[in-house]
């Protein structure tokens, strides 16, 4: 008998020259149509936007953090002079005022510095405040271990262990047998106590409604 045919190794097909072809040609038509039609716009665009793209080209992210805050106050700083072109003369002229404008570039690259301040500023700022949240969570709920021992002794602090590293047992009642030292009784201990504590807080006002009543 012979030998089996081997298979050959799967390689994934080229992508068709058809559709990078159609690609750049788009692209072509698309820049030239642009280039006839709104040059004083592509003119105004491609000065006022340049921190946008040193922000695009510097930010190796996947995210682009930096682009979205540096190109998005960019962006509001040239609108209000893109406006004045569209709704005046809307010509290479008019273009060429903008741009060579002091004040107008100094408001549109301004504006691109505070998106770059925003993006330096906030982020720690953002991780100062959520340390202070998670310090405080750490406080009450050190609070609330404490006030558990308070209650229910210190039993319910022995035998932690991991999950999984053997069976759980109940927490002990008081005026019940003593606590178990078995691993993984102290966290079902704990939750036991905690839901304990809880149905004992509405204890009270269950027994001064049951007064009123009678």
């Amino acid at each position: 008998m012979g030998r089996p045919p081997m298979r050959r190794a799967m390689i994934p097909p080229p992508p068709p020259r058809r559709a990078r072809g159609k690609f750049w040609l788009y692209f072509l038509l698309i820049s030239v149509t642009m280039i006839a039609v709104a040059f004083p716009t592509i003119i105004v665009v491609g000065i006022a936007m340049l921190p946008a793209m040193a922000s695009w080209i510097t930010d190796r992210t996947d995210q682009k953090y930096g682009f979205f805050c540096i190109g998005g106050l960019n962006f509001a700083g040239m609108f209000p002079y893109l406006m004045d072109l569209w709704s005046g003369n809307h010509n290479i002229t008019g273009a060429l005022d903008i741009v060579t404008d002091v004040f107008a570039l100094a408001v549109m690259y301004g504006a691109a510095m505070a998106g770059w301040m925003v993006y330096t500023v906030i982020p720690p700022v953002i991780t100062s405040f959520m340390t202070v949240l998670t310090e405080r969570r750490l406080s009450a709920l050190r609070a609330n271990q404490r006030r558990i021992v308070d209650e229910w002794g210190d039993e319910v602090t022995l035998g932690v262990r991991a999950p999984g590293n053997g069976p759980a047992k109940p927490a002990p009642r008081p005026g019940g047998p003593a606590a178990s030292n078995g691993p993984g009784g102290g966290v079902q201990a704990a939750m036991a106590a905690m839901e304990a504590i809880e149905a004992k807080e509405d204890e009270p006002d269950g027994g001064a409604s049951m007064g009123t009543a009678r």
